[in-house]
């Protein structure tokens, strides 16, 4: 894993050194520029597998490339159309020689999560730019005429100026009504990113944009069955455990992650299982749970504190790692859990997201499978995404600011997504509009901020793919969801972690935000400082917020003061002005 970035159509290399840094902490081991004709290639190392021949960019016959991420099928591809490798050779080594037997569409054959960049010096410096399946390592980019920057975090950009850092005021409601930035068009005006299995290309003048379908995903099978899932997944994992560096797995105690952590163990070096929770005792806590799969498994199980003071520090050094604001409540934690994965000398962690987005696993989407009233169960599912109830942000936000017809533009858009039910279209939301998005690119910034790779085995499409055969009711019904995982899980986890009722990992916000954690002090002296929100964001209606969420705590009103507190650190930390 590692960082990149790129300029070409301008003279603008002013920012080299501070591009570079900027990456370092995901690319920590080498870095090195590369200068085209008309632009530039910039990459930073971490170092993972092919320690000794592995610097970039690659070039082969006038082609140079950089990429980020894994391609874990390597090796087979190496074999399918005989390129010749050496010993110690880097996954990435296999990209420009498909790229030249293959064409553009060589990325179809790649299983594995990954951001490439290849420049054609044949051609003028021909750009393409590609991101994989379900975008878990995300391309930002920037494109005027003549001209396009791309990096792996919005702030490398090589020509991200002061004026890019203006926002529209409306990007709260944005924030608000879906927990993060959905889609290829960030906060910034002027900066997007690359939709899951897309490519770029720049010809020195246009940027157009084309899809792909993986080959999994061409090649689907017959129809459900468990046993080529379980082949699936244990191979997805056993690649995944391939590494030169130190690796572990998480392990929140849910299903998901227990399972990878378990499916690991059984290869060389991955004894090592992380859980984190919060200080005190709180109702919500699953450290039980973890540190019976732990014990089941005889993994070695390291539990991670989240220190009651340590909350204010960690909140600003987090909204730091992210280069758009993410309101989920455990963003905090997952921070803190790779800060620890990396103090341990850990480089390669395994992680379980994807199977609840991909084999209906919330709830949200198990009442659409099931509800009588499929309209009514839509409405209610559009309702769950918001981190602020779109009863308060008509009060909270100013007017001017809110967009009240977000729910049936939503309703449309899902609507016309692929899918023969409600429930697979809410599917196929989940998983390609609104994981990529929510939670892998939160995933990649929080562990990347601490030279960390986080490996998610159920983002393969090689994996994810079993979920499209499935008829809904062997995905979920009135007394199961996410099926498919479950029937991998039985006999591999214990019979209490299958039976337990699963709950998402929250942080139990609405009860720390009162007085007594060092929390609510931090939140009540940045409702005291000069807020750049509060020219739209009425002061009295969040301290109203406040005041009740004290007296009467509730998750609807701890997750929005918690929304509304990260996106102002976060706008502070990144210097953000509205307009």
């Amino acid at each position: 894993m590692c960082r990149m970035f790129g300029l070409f159509g301008s003279n603008k290399r002013n920012k080299i050194i501070e591009c570079i840094e900027s990456l370092k902490a995901g690319g920590p081991d080498e870095q090195n520029v590369r200068f085209l004709r008309t632009g530039l290639l910039g990459h930073t190392r971490l170092s993972i597998n092919g320690l000794l021949n592995g610097s970039q960019p690659y070039t082969l016959d006038g082609r140079h490339c950089i990429f980020v991420g894994e391609i874990y099928n390597h090796k087979e591809l190496s074999a399918t159309y005989g390129i010749t490798r050496h010993p110690g050779d880097a996954d990435g080594s296999v990209i420009l020689p498909l790229f030249e037997r293959l064409g553009p569409r060589f990325v179809e054959e790649l299983d594995g999560m990954f951001a490439i960049a290849i420049v054609d010096t044949r051609q003028n410096d021909k750009l393409t730019l590609y991101t994989d399946s379900v975008a878990v390592k995300p391309v930002y980019y920037k494109h005027s005429p003549g001209c396009l920057s791309f990096a792996s975090e919005i702030e490398a950009l090589p020509d991200f100026e002061k004026d890019d850092r203006t926002i529209q005021a409306s990007g709260f409601d944005t924030y608000g009504t879906f927990r993060a930035c959905l889609g290829a068009q960030t906060i910034f005006p002027n900066v997007k990113v690359l939709e899951p299995a897309t490519y770029l290309t720049f010809d020195g003048e246009r940027a157009s944009i084309d899809h792909y379908v993986p080959s999994p995903e061409r090649s689907l099978p017959e129809r459900y069955d468990v046993a080529a899932l379980e082949a699936d997944v244990s191979q997805a994992v056993a690649w995944m455990t391939n590494a030169e560096v130190p690796g572990c797995s998480t392990l929140s105690g849910g299903i998901d992650s227990s399972l990878i952590a378990v499916l690991a163990n059984r290869h060389p070096g991955m004894l090592n299982a992380f859980n984190v929770w919060y200080e005190g005792a709180w109702q919500e806590d699953e450290t039980a749970y973890a540190k019976m799969v732990a014990e089941h498994a005889q993994l070695r199980y390291h539990q991670v504190t989240v220190e009651n003071d340590r909350f204010p520090s960690l909140i600003e050094r987090m909204c730091r790692a992210l280069s758009q604001p993410n309101a989920a409540a455990h963003c905090l934690s997952t921070f803190r859990l790779y800060e620890a994965i990396s103090s341990g000398g850990f480089r390669v962690a395994l992680v379980g997201e994807g199977a609840d987005d991909f084999f209906g696993g919330y709830d949200r989407m198990v009442h659409v499978a099931t509800a009588f009233e499929q309209e009514e169960a839509l409405s209610a599912y559009i309702r769950d995404l918001a981190a602020i109830p779109s009863t308060l942000r008509a009060r909270l936000i100013d007017p001017e600011a809110v967009d009240m017809q977000y729910a049936m533009r939503l309703k449309e858009f899902i609507r016309g997504l692929p899918g023969s039910s409600w429930f697979r279209k809410i599917v196929q939301f989940e998983a390609k509009h609104r994981l990529p998005y929510y939670i892998l690119h939160r995933v990649d910034a929080l562990s990347m901020a601490h030279s960390v790779e986080a490996r998610v085995p159920f983002c393969l499409p090689s994996v994810y793919r079993h979920a499209a055969v499935c008829e809904d009711g062997q995905l979920v019904n009135q007394q199961a969801r996410k099926r498919p995982i479950y029937e991998c899980a039985r006999g591999v986890l214990p019979s209490a972690v299958l039976a337990r009722r699963k709950q998402p990992f929250l942080l139990p916000i609405a009860g720390m935000l009162r007085p007594g954690f060092p929390i609510f002090d931090y939140l009540m002296d940045t409702v005291r400082s000069s807020c750049r929100t509060f020219d739209f964001v009425n002061k009295d209606v969040l301290l109203g917020c406040i005041e009740e969420n004290m007296h009467r705590p509730t998750t609807a009103l701890g997750n929005s003061i918690w929304a509304w507190l990260i996106f102002e650190v976060w706008a502070n930390e990144h210097d953000i002005t509205f307009r």
